[in-house]
């Protein structure tokens, strides 16, 4: 698996402070590894050539319980076990990983599976604030997560509830895709 840069470090380290797993992939096989070790099924996933390209690498066993969103008959997003979206990014200050509206049928993912993964291009693993909220500003959906870890929640006993309102793990996949560069 690919080294990590220095920003990229100060995500790692974000990461972990939020119970988020950060891996790295170079090439499709890996990105196909990296989904294996954190995905559950059924699988869902958005409908993105880096995620086609992987998913002809998945094992058997995880390619049969796999779609893609839209694919088939609609599946509702509480049906899902795992989801895995593209990213337009991460900042390391944060720790936060970007997820835009659009399509929407892959943003509702986001929002009721046990696990969501995320993956994001290299280039953009190191967003500053600024850069982040000018990407924001851009996005033509006009809505963008910003995700800071699973979901999590505490009543006044302080009992810690993880996926109340989301996903109860995160995982971020930093891609360094060989077609595309900052």
């Amino acid at each position: 698996m690919p080294r990590l840069s220095v920003p990229q470090e100060l995500l790692s380290q974000r990461c972990r402070e939020a119970a988020t797993v950060l891996l790295a992939a170079d090439n499709p096989r890996q990105l196909a590894q990296a989904i294996g070790q954190r995905a559950g099924s059924p699988l869902v996933l958005a409908d993105h050539p880096w995620l086609r390209e992987a998913a002809a690498h998945f094992p058997t066993d995880l390619a049969r319980e796999m779609q893609f969103a839209g694919e088939r008959e609609p599946v509702l997003p509480t049906q899902v076990d795992t989801a895995i979206l593209v990213g337009l990014g991460a900042v390391p200050e944060t720790g936060a990983v970007l997820i835009s509206g659009s399509p929407p049928s892959a943003w509702r993912l986001s929002l009721c599976p046990q696990r969501l993964v995320v993956v994001i291009p290299a280039w953009r693993a190191a967003l500053s604030m600024i850069e982040a909220l000018e990407i924001t500003a851009q996005d033509p959906s006009g809505l963008v997560s910003w995700l800071t870890g699973p979901s999590r929640t505490a009543d006044i006993e302080k009992v810690l509830v993880l996926g109340a309102q989301g996903a109860a793990e995160l995982a971020i996949i930093v891609y360094h895709d060989r077609h595309i560069s900052g």
